[in-house]
Parts: structure tokens; C-alpha cells; sequence
């Protein structure tokens, strides 16, 4: 009896394994070789990992229909998590060293993102190449930086161009909508919050610190929304035109006065306001229409 319940806890914890080891596929691999493995999909050693799969005679890519691939891993044992990919492509690795390409990807990266982490990227050639030139410059399409996947090119001093795609496996902070937030109301650690996420294709430039007074919605936010500079503009806590109250501080001694704006002016930004007798100063915008004479 013992050995009964011994053997059925020994199937239980096996068969536990074996879901919590569900093969997730991937849409695209990378592989070493003219051919694909076990290995080259879970990325696990497999005690029998002779090819599943092989490349056509001097072609160095090869797409699959997901649900072909799906029932070939099950063949060889193989639990596979539901696909969502109609093809799924794999990719046989250059022979190159892309080193000077990944440093120049992660420099426009961290130019643009002050607080990304780079975990990995991933680079691929549009063409199979064996070598790279001995000489060479690297540049990106418009606003690579925007997408965690794009192109980038290497051009030689001749003008010959050779070209790559890229993935960036990246987090950075970004700021996010906590509530509904309608047009024209300013944006506050109040209403938003900053969030951690996966670097992702964006439409614009997201936000990623809120200085406090400086902007105001565009238009119409959504709650849970990551921000972008095509969400916000300039807060102007005094604008031009507009009645100030000015306070002028001096030896203990508090005087307020009214003015009259002659500029625009976020919060700290040092502005020119006029009197009612003509005579013109410099101010600190401290609040909305509020100044202090520095």
C-alpha cells in the first residue's frame, strides 16, 4: 500500500514538472546552425537533440505554421502552451561580431531614456552576412528609439550599406494616468503615477519625469494611461496679460502688490511683470498668478 502511494506521489510531482515546463513559442529564433533542435526552442539541453527541423539548401531562414510546429514538438514529448502565431521563423545566426552595433543601439537608447535598463538586444542582419567591413559607421531609421524593435544600418566609407534588425529587451519608468483626467487640468503626483514597463513600440515620446507645474492635458486622458508628449503642454501658472500678486520680502518686512504679466511663466521661472506706474521687474513665479520679487 505504501509503496502504492509512494509510486502515485512520484506520478503526481512528474506530471508537475512537466506542466510547469510548458514550451511557450516565441515568433522569432535564433539558431547556430542550418538545421533546428529541441535546444533551439526551450533553451534547455534535451538528451536526444537531433534535428527536428532543417534549412533549405543555401537559404538561412525558415518560417513554420505554428500549429505544424506545435504538433512536431509533441511528437518528441514536448508540452506546448496554446500558440498565437499563424508562423513562426527561424533565423540562422552570421557569423559577426555585432559588438560596435549593440554599443551604438544602447547609446541612442540611454541618450533618449535617462533611466532605461537594457537587459538585451538582439541583432539580425536583413541579409546572411560572414563578415563585416574593417571600417564603418552606424546609423538608425527616424525615431528608431521609439520601438523595441527596428532597423539600423552600417554604411562603409564607399556608401555601401548593409542592414539589421534589432529587438531591445528593456524596462524604464514612465508616467502613467491614476484617474480620469479631463483637458486644460494640470497634471500632479495626484492624478499620476510612475510605473516600471517593458520597452514597447510607442506613438510618441512617453513622459518619463512629471516636473511639478510644467504641464497641464491636451486632451482627454484616460485612467491607467502611459503618457506621452503628445499628451500634454506647457502649464503656464502666470500668463501673459494676467493680474499678479507680487510679495516683496525685506528685513522681516512683507509688502504685495498687484502687476501685470509681461511673459508667460511655469513654476520657478524668473518672468518680467509690469506696475501700474509703467516701471517693470523681475519676479519668481511661486503659484497661480502669484510672484515673489528675488
Amino acid at each position: 500500500m505504501k509503496r502504492l502511494i509512494a509510486l502515485f506521489c512520484f506520478f503526481f510531482f512528474l506530471n508537475g514538472l512537466l506542466f510547469a515546463s510548458d514550451i511557450e513559442l516565441h515568433r522569432n529564433y535564433l539558431v547556430t546552425h542550418p538545421y533546428v533542435t529541441l535546444s533551439d526552442i526551450t533553451g534547455e539541453k534535451a538528451a536526444n537533440n537531433k534535428p527536428i527541423l532543417h534549412f533549405e539548401a543555401g537559404k538561412h531562414i525558415l518560417r513554420i505554421k505554428g500549429q505544424k510546429l506545435q504538433k512536431i514538438l509533441q511528437k518528441h514529448g514536448c508540452n506546448v502552451k496554446p500558440n498565437h502565431f499563424a508562423y513562426i521563423q527561424f533565423t540562422q545566426k552570421s557569423p559577426i561580431d555585432t559588438t560596435k552595433i549593440k554599443n551604438a543601439i544602447k547609446a541612442l537608447y540611454k541618450k533618449h531614456y535617462k533611466a532605461i535598463t537594457i537587459k538585451a538586444i538582439t541583432i539580425t542582419p536583413r541579409a546572411y552576412t560572414t563578415e563585416l567591413p574593417q571600417s564603418y559607421s552606424v546609423g538608425f531609421s527616424k525615431k528608431a528609439y521609439l520601438k523595441r524593435d527596428a532597423i539600423c544600418f552600417i554604411k562603409t566609407p564607399q556608401n555601401k550599406k548593409l542592414f539589421f534588425s534589432y529587438e531591445v529587451d528593456a524596462t524604464l519608468p514612465v508616467i502613467f494616468t491614476r484617474q480620469l483626467i479631463q483637458k486644460g487640468e494640470p497634471l500632479t503626483k495626484l492624478n499620476t503615477e510612475k510605473k516600471s514597463i517593458m520597452l514597447q513600440n510607442f506613438r510618441a515620446m512617453p513622459l518619463q519625469e512629471l516636473p511639478p507645474g510644467k504641464y497641464e492635458a491636451k486632451h482627454r486622458l484616460k485612467a491607467n494611461r502611459a503618457l506621452t508628449q503628445r499628451d500634454v503642454k506647457a502649464l503656464y501658472l502666470i500668463k501673459r496679460g494676467s493680474e499678479v500678486t507680487v510679495t516683496l520680502k525685506n528685513d522681516g518686512i512683507v509688502i504685495t502688490f498687484s502687476a501685470k504679466a509681461v511673459q508667460n511663466g511655469h513654476l520657478g521661472d524668473k518672468i518680467k511683470v509690469q506696475k501700474s506706474n509703467n516701471k517693470r521687474l523681475y519676479v519668481r513665479v511661486t503659484g497661480k498668478n502669484k510672484a515673489e520679487v528675488e
